[in-house]
């Protein structure tokens, strides 16, 4: 799920975590996850609808995919951003505290009875 957190990570860190693909990702972490269903085409055990071929994914019961494993964690693993490239690359990015919240100067009311 999301996070409120505010967290800038460097360019490159990003670019890395949009490079890595699904089959590639699944082979190396979660291999038993990973089952193949023909040549080039593989789905996860625990969503036999999701099928991996060509770089691609794409959830068929779900109407949805993408290309990289980043799309994966955010679109089925329901991470936010931030979780999904820590996932991915171990880097914790940099910390900033959220900006200040703007007030807004609208003259109260005050109700009678």
């Amino acid at each position: 799920m999301g996070s409120n957190r505010y967290v800038q990570f460097d360019p490159a860190v990003i670019e890395q975590a949009w490079q890595i693909d699904l089959l590639s990702y699944l082979q190396l972490y979660e291999p038993s996850n990973l089952k193949r269903v023909a040549d080039n085409v593989y789905c996860t055990r625990e969503h036999d609808s999701l099928k991996i071929s060509n770089g691609k994914w794409y959830w068929w019961s779900r109407g949805f995919g993408g290309f990289s494993v980043l799309d994966y964690l955010m679109k089925v693993r329901e991470l936010g951003f931030v979780e999904a490239v820590q996932t991915l690359t171990g880097d914790m990015g940099d910390w900033k505290p959220p900006p200040p919240a703007v007030k807004k100067d609208e003259p109260k009311v005050i109700l009678s009875r």
